[in-house]
């Protein structure tokens, strides 16, 4: 049986003095060059506008860059990122960040992982990452909970439905309903893939989507990938069409940013703040 996740009144009443104390470790899977040749901020910036974070509050191991992990974890909490690589690729650095994952959880240290380190956090307890029998999502994608998902404090004030940004082309099949960590439960599907968002155990909490994502960072995505887009069917051909594409980030980011800073702000008051 999945486990129930039941809000303590008193965490919910609690104010957020978790972003003026926390320290989060994260794992950045993702090479430097691609995201600066692109003229984006560094991917720890993502992540401190989501979480409202200082930078210097979120210490940043860019591990597919060859950086060693930390010996100790002398963080409150986990966030492991996004990546141009496949969970499932035969590679040193990947291999040791698995063994990290499972480590941290056996410590009881508070995960959240998003795409690339959904689908290798998944795996670490039997799950299978693969590429997507529909194909690549990317642009906005409409989130649906389950009904474990619309307990999970995770998704506290948020509607069942709602848009994200989204980016990938693998996907997480097969998770199995328990591990050593206690129940696997998926807490919500995407339009096209199921296990959009997973319970791992009590304290880890994994999204396919991309809760750090906004328009300008997914247009800059759109403008590198877009002869792929096309090829794929999913983008049209003409100016007009990207243009359209474009619109519609841009119509739809406030309303997700917002959204996706309380599924954050969710996840450093019930997750975070309780180790603090």
């Amino acid at each position: 049986m999945a486990t129930v996740h039941v809000l303590d009144q008193r965490t919910a009443r609690r104010p957020l003095h978790v972003r003026q104390r926390c320290r989060l470790l994260f794992l950045n899977t993702q090479e430097l060059d691609p995201i600066r040749d692109m003229g984006l901020t560094p991917y720890r910036d993502w992540i401190a506008e989501v979480t409202r974070l200082a930078p210097d509050q979120i210490h940043v191991v860019n591990v597919a860059d060859g950086e060693p992990l930390p010996e100790t974890i002398d963080a409150h909490a986990i966030i492991g990122g996004g990546s141009g690589h496949s969970s499932y690729e035969e590679l040193p650095w990947i291999r040791r960040v698995k063994q990290y994952l499972t480590e941290a959880q056996r410590r009881g240290v508070p995960e959240l992982h998003i795409c690339w380190s959904h689908q290798a956090k998944a795996e670490t307890v039997g799950a299978v990452s693969k590429v997507g029998h529909h194909g690549r999502r990317f642009g906005i994608e409409r989130l649906t909970l389950t009904p474990a998902g619309r307990r999970d404090p995770l998704f506290h004030g948020l509607p069942d439905s709602f848009d994200v940004f989204t980016s990938h082309v693998d996907a997480v099949y097969d998770p199995p309903a328990a591990c050593e960590f206690g129940s696997v439960t998926e807490l919500a599907r995407g339009e096209v893939y199921r296990n959009e968002a997973l319970a791992i155990g009590p304290t880890a909490r994994t999204l396919q989507v991309h809760p750090e994502l906004t328009a300008g960072i997914a247009a800059a995505l759109a403008r590198v990938r877009r002869p792929q887009l096309i090829a794929e069917g999913r983008l049209g051909p003409s100016v007009v069409d990207y243009a359209a594409f474009l619109e519609s980030l841009d119509w739809a980011d406030r309303e997700i940013r917002a959204r996706m800073r309380t599924l954050l702000d969710n996840w450093l008051r019930y997750y975070v703040a309780p180790v603090l």
